[in-house]
Formats: structure tokens, C-alpha cells, sequence
């Protein structure tokens, strides 16, 4: 009941109150109550609901990614750029996909990064394990690791991985949800 609001839940104990009402007039007044706050609900109170989007990236997932830029770049400069990308990445993906739905040319265009840079940073996220790139045709598809792009209860943690294996790294041939 806590992922409704106020007015919403004031709306649902109203309706149940009035199945519980015993008088035909009281339980009306009881609906139209309900009614009333129900459309107060809609217009007054915008919820944001964190997990109805499509991906979650976890503090200890870019904490470890950050370490490993760090450890692994020729200089801060690079694993900050390298980490301004991976987010760029990561707020592109597809709807419930690893696959980010840019290519490395638009996201240069999106994070002013000249084409250099953008492949040097591609290539040190792809080093550390942030991410993964295919090629298909002419261009690379860039997909983050089940760790960037898992989503839901961390008790289903272990099937996420086994299907971005399927899905990703074997390209699909396994078996759909």
C-alpha cells in the first residue's frame, strides 16, 4: 500500500469500507468518497515509481567499474570520460535489452567527444568488463554486462546473467523467458 499515494489509499480503504457497510445509503456515501479522492489523486500527486523504468545501475556496480577505470587508464582524465560515457550508455539502453540503442558515432555527437576519444574509452570500458561490443554488419552494437544492466530482485541475479549470456554473448541461440 505504500507504493500508493494519499488520496489513493484513502480511495481504496473508502471502497472497502463500503462493501463492509451494511446500510445501502452509507455505503454509497462511502463510494462517492471514494470516487472524490481517487480523482484527487490524479490530479494532485505524481509518483515516481523507480522500478517501473527499464534499468537500475547499482552504486557497487559503478563503484567497481570506476576502480577498474582507474586502475586501468593512462590517466584520470580518461576514466572520467571513460565513466561519463558508460552513463550515456547506460541511459540509452533499449527497453528491457543490455543493448544501447546508439551508435559509438551519436553518442560521440552526445557527449561532444571527438571519435578518438570515444574509441578510446570504448575500448577501456570493454577492457575493464563495463561493457561488451558486437559487430553486426557495419557497425559495432555496444551491450552493457548483466552487472550494468540487471534489473529486478538480486535473488534472480544468477538467471539475468545466464540470460544476457544467451542473449548477448552467444547471440540469442539459447532459449527465450
Amino acid at each position: 500500500m505504500r507504493k500508493r499515494g494519499t488520496y489513493d489509499q484513502a480511495a481504496l480503504l473508502l471502497d472497502q469500507q463500503a462493501l463492509q457497510e451494511s446500510s445501502p445509503e452509507r455505503a454509497a456515501k462511502a463510494r462517492e468518497a471514494a470516487m472524490a479522492a481517487k480523482e484527487l489523486s490524479s490530479a494532485a500527486q505524481i509518483e515516481f515509481d523507480f522500478f517501473g523504468g527499464n534499468v537500475s545501475i547499482a552504486f557497487q556496480y559503478m563503484d567497481a567499474v570506476t576502480e577498474r577505470l582507474f586502475e586501468h587508464s593512462k590517466t584520470p582524465a580518461q576514466a572520467k570520460e571513460a565513466i561519463s560515457i558508460l552513463w550515456v550508455i547506460c541511459r540509452h539502453l533499449g527497453w528491457q535489452s543490455y543493448e544501447c540503442t546508439k551508435t559509438a558515432a551519436e553518442l560521440s555527437e552526445i557527449t561532444h567527444t571527438q571519435a578518438p576519444h570515444m574509441a578510446t574509452a570504448l575500448k577501456l570500458l570493454e577492457d575493464v568488463g563495463a561493457i561488451q561490443r558486437t559487430k553486426r554488419g557495419r557497425t559495432k552494437t555496444i551491450t552493457v554486462t548483466p552487472e550494468g544492466a540487471f534489473r529486478g530482485n538480486v535473488n534472480n541475479h544468477a538467471k539475468a546473467v545466464e540470460r544476457y549470456k544467451l542473449d548477448v554473448i552467444e547471440g540469442g541461440k539459447g532459449a527465450k523467458d
